[in-house]
């Protein structure tokens, strides 16, 4: 039988990453790609009489634009917020015009056959970013997870001002302390860990310090960020004492426990205008691209 090669057999002959091979092949005329390395690939891929994958045939044949969705492994395994997030996106990019993709993050140096539209990647780390930008020139929208470079679009929740509306619920005078689910990413931690209160951070592995914290400061007010981070100190303090920051509102709370709710229209508005920005070719490198999510 035949040997069936692949984008990445083309790439390791031509000598270029398998994202420049999927450029060409996929006609992409914005990618800054020479013509001798262009004329290469086609020579290689013709040789190798490459067929591309089903899915990109489908994809052409339909003409529909094609959103990669890549959620971040979570060390408090909450998926609340992720799943919040891809229902939103359907709401956002309709099926007949748009293909919503959930990539494998274990993988990503094997899944960028196809050049995708637009890539939304939740709760990842800055290692995993640049390991998604070796493997593909398809333009970003970082959620909750900060990157130093500007060329990313970053849509990131505004955890300090969702505080400050959270302790502004409390009935009393009592000193406020946090707990938090940590995240992914070392930015969006280091923003938590910033905000100025005594916390402490949920990584999965700390129950018992966890407990012994609530149980110390089981007379303050809490402010919980994340579900399960809230849960935890719901089983301890009184409900009245407990403000719980979160992406989607909770039913399984009490409702005497005050739900601080971020803004997801907001998050709708500015995902939509990226995509117009990326379609219109407007995005300029030296914008910061930086979009805050407000609580309601």
């Amino acid at each position: 039988m035949a040997k069936k090669y692949t984008m990445l057999d083309i790439a390791k002959a031509a000598n270029v990453s398998k994202a420049t091979v999927s450029y060409v092949l996929n006609d992409k005329q914005n990618a800054r790609i020479s013509e001798e390395t262009r004329r290469r690939i086609l020579q290689i891929a013709n040789l190798y009489q490459y067929v591309p994958n089903l899915s990109a045939k489908y994809l052409c044949a339909n003409k529909k634009k094609l959103i990669g969705i890549i959620i971040g492994d979570s060390s408090f395994k909450s998926f609340i917020s992720e799943c919040k997030i891809i229902y939103l996106l359907y709401e956002i990019f309709h099926a007949d015009d748009y293909k919503l993709v959930l990539l494998d993050n274990k993988r990503q140096d094997n899944y960028m056959d196809l050049a995708y539209d637009l890539i939304l990647a939740i709760n990842i780390s800055e290692e995993h970013i640049r390991n998604i930008g070796i493997n593909t020139y398809s333009p970003m929208i970082l959620f909750d997870s900060m990157f130093s470079d500007s060329l990313f679009f970053k849509i990131i929740n505004d955890y300090p001002k969702a505080v400050e509306k959270a302790k502004a619920t409390f009935n009393n005078d009592k000193e406020c302390v946090m707990i938090y689910s940590i995240r992914n990413n070392k930015g969006i931690n280091d923003l938590l860990e910033g905000i100025p209160l005594d916390k402490i951070a949920f990584t999965g592995l700390n129950r018992k310090e966890i407990d012994d914290f609530i149980y110390l400061n089981k007379e303050k007010n809490f402010i919980a960020i994340g579900d399960i981070a809230g849960f935890i100190a719901l089983s301890t303090i009184s409900y009245e004492n407990l403000a719980l920051i979160t992406f989607s509102n909770n039913i399984a709370f009490p409702d005497t426990v005050t739900q601080i709710v971020f803004d997801n229209q907001e998050l709708k508005n500015n995902i939509r205008r990226i995509f117009e920005k990326l379609d219109a070719r407007q995005a300029q490198e030296q914008e910061q691209h930086i979009f805050w999510i407000e609580p309601n």
